[in-house]
Formats: C-alpha cells, sequence, structure tokens
C-alpha cells in the first residue's frame, strides 16, 4: 500500500506540484515484524505474558468483509482504502509537504489503488495478541 503513496508521490513531482528535493528527503520509515519477532519482544520487556497471538489477514478494504478473491465495487473500495490511509498518513505528510497537496496526493493514491483492484484483491497481515501483566 505505502509503495502506492510513493507512485503518488512521484507523480505529483512529475505535475510539477512538489518538488523532486523535497521527496528525496521524506522518508516514512515502516517495518512489519513477524510473528516470531513479537513474540520475542514481549518476552524480553518482562512485563507481560503472552496469552494468544495469531496473525490475520485482511482487506485493504476496511469496510470489505468478503473473504472472495474479487473486488465487489473498486470505486468503493479504493476510496474506503484511500480515506484510511489518509488518516494515517495526512498528517505526517501536511508537516513534510504543504498541506495543499493533500487532495491531489490522495486522488492520485485512489486511482493507482482502483486500477490495482482490477487485477486482484490484496490483504495486509495483521498480529492480534492478548497479553497479562505480570504482577
Amino acid at each position: 500500500m505505502y509503495g502506492f503513496v510513493t507512485k503518488a508521490l512521484e507523480s505529483l513531482v512529475g505535475k510539477g506540484l512538489l518538488s523532486k528535493e523535497k521527496l528525496e528527503s521524506f522518508n516514512l520509515p515502516t517495518y512489519g515484524p513477524s510473528v516470531d519477532e513479537v513474540k520475542e519482544i514481549v518476552t524480553k520487556s518482562h512485563m507481560f505474558d503472552l496469552d494468544h497471538i495469531k496473525l490475520f489477514e485482511a482487506n485493504w478494504d476496511p469496510y470489505d468483509d468478503s473473504e472472495g478473491d474479487v473486488v465487489l465495487d473498486g470505486a468503493n473500495s479504493s476510496l474506503n482504502i484511500s480515506n484510511l490511509i489518509r488518516s494515517v498518513l495526512e498528517s505526517l505528510i501536511a508537516s513534510h509537504f504543504r498541506g495543499n497537496i493533500l487532495d491531489a496526493l490522495f486522488q492520485e493514491f485512489r486511482s493507482l489503488v482502483a486500477q490495482h483492484l482490477k487485477r486482484q484483491k490484496t490483504k495486509f497481515a495483521l498480529i492480534v495478541m492478548s497479553l497479562k501483566k505480570i504482577y
């Protein structure tokens, strides 16, 4: 998903709405740990006992709870996904870039996601765990 944010930002550079230098100075460090890494971190903290941990897959569209591999409404799903990512990244992007690129950025992002959803329905991994505080 973040790859599409990158492509959308690059598109804004191509349209002259954003400088290449400003884009190159932007860093969005993300990391998706494995279940084993999360277990190790919890264990090493000595603050919690890990009661249960499970890896789930979820559709990119937070409102799509279907289990099939077909996107039923790509236009609506791309809007939902764009709104989701905007809610996560808006303040970070606005503080680094100008706030007035947000609408153009997420319109471009939505377009890229809509094109992607025509080819495949994509999911992301979620780690859910239950912890008990150690006293």
